[in-house]
């Protein structure tokens, strides 16, 4: 069954709000894809956000499609407006379209997507397959080897250049910095590494901190600087001279409070930077080196604890959950760098587990590792698996795996 006329609509207009974050928490598809009732309407308009960033991803026709075709050319639509923030005219010409071409495929990617979600919310679960065998075989060793790589690629991708999102922020704001009169000067320590914030949310707090400062300012310059010092990332933008800049208004309280909590989900620290009785910017701290979340799920203790013991000392933050029930709700909420799995849950198959974690977009991306006494590590991978260690699980096999999971 296709989506109505009206939800198309709506996920389009849901895009064009993409990183209005306040928008969204009254947008109409928030009940349809995120209707978890006991979460803030902050915390959902969150979570609806990065489901329509994520679903991007699936309208991916993969390598063997051929560059231009239809499949390549709406996804690569798709992330030239919505992940890299191009404006039509840029991406028409990057695709080597005319504009009313690039407004047909768009309106076809739209279509798609909302395709997608209609069908996803409609879906029972997904079915357990049978078992295929047990033991290890040279083809499952190659498999678990592309899956190693396929998740080390997509955590690498989860963290973002502060050049390629500012060029992608500016281009955004290009016309209304011009109307404004403001100049932008980037500021990039050479050879800075991967910020260790989530892409789309490094993106969401540049386009909320120049937009403040655009709003308050006018014929002045604005800076963004990036560097690493102190086993830190401080990235700072400003606008001078300070007497360009009008004092805050009474309600800029709450939006400050609200671009701190939009720090703060990254791990980062936020600051307004005050001069002559107006803020004139903000300044950015984040860890150069956070802490990765591990979520393990067995019921049993002794696993839990030992698993624990592993991870502690190698700065890892090690999250337990006992139940089905629980590890999805923490998976959702946290979004962990990777989740260890026992297939022998008491309340719920460690099949249908792995399978609902693999299903839901805000999941799917998450690296799953397998730990059971049961030999069916090919079924496993073959089902989606990161990886698989059969129990009891050395510490350094465990680690191996993370290891081999870290971003270049």
């Amino acid at each position: 069954m296709a989506p109505s006329r009206q939800l198309i609509e709506q996920v389009a207009d849901a895009y064009e709000h993409l990183y209005d974050l306040v928008y969204l928490r009254s947008h109409p598809l928030l009940d349809l894809l995120v209707p978890d009732a006991g979460l803030e309407r902050k915390e959902r308009a969150w979570r609806l956000h990065r489901l329509l960033l994520q679903v991007i991803d699936e309208l991916d026709p993969g390598a063997q499609a051929p560059p231009f075709s239809h499949e390549w050319r709406r996804h690569r639509l798709m992330v030239l407006r919505y992940m890299d923030g191009v404006d039509p005219q840029t991406a028409a010409d990057r695709l080597a379209i005319s504009r009313r071409h690039l407004y047909r495929e768009l309106d076809s990617a739209i279509e798609a997507i909302a395709t997608i979600l209609w069908e996803r919310c409609g879906k029972e679960s997904a079915p357990t397959l049978a078992p295929q065998g047990e033991g290890t075989s040279p083809a499952t060793t190659g498999l678990e080897l592309l899956r190693l790589e396929a998740a080390r690629m997509a955590q690498a991708g989860r963290y973002g250049r502060v050049g390629e999102v500012a060029a992608g922020v500016l281009s955004l704001l290009h016309e209304v910095l011009r109307g404004r009169g403001l100049q932008i000067e980037l500021c990039l320590q050479e050879g800075l590494p991967s910020i260790p914030i989530e892409r789309g949310l490094l993106r969401q707090m540049l386009l909320a901190m120049l937009g403040y400062l655009i709003e308050r300012t006018e014929q002045a310059v604005i800076t963004l600087s990036a560097a690493l010092r102190d086993a830190e990332f401080h990235l700072v933008v400003t606008a001078a001279p300070p007497a360009s800049v009008r004092p805050p208004a009474p309600e800029d309280k709450g939006r400050f409070s609200a671009l701190e909590e939009m720090a703060s989900l990254g791990g980062a620290r936020l600051t307004p930077v005050s001069e002559a009785g107006a803020v004139v910017g903000f300044r950015v701290a984040v860890p150069a080196t956070p802490r990765r979340t591990i979520l393990v799920v067995d019921d049993n203790e002794d696993v839990l604890a030992l698993f624990q013991r592993y991870l502690a000392c190698r700065q890892y933050h090690v999250v337990v959950s006992r139940t089905a029930a629980d590890a999805l709700a923490q998976a959702r909420r946290l979004q962990p760098f990777a989740i260890t799995l026992d297939l022998m849950m008491p309340d719920q198959d460690g099949w249908d587990i792995l399978q609902t974690l693999l299903n839901q977009p805000e999941t799917r991306h998450i690296p799953l590792i397998v730990c059971s006494v049961l030999k069916q590590k090919e079924l496993a991978l073959s089902l989606g698996a990161t990886a698989f260690l059969e129990k009891p699980v050395s510490e350094q096999a465990l680690v191996a795996v993370l290891s081999a999971l870290e971003s270049a």
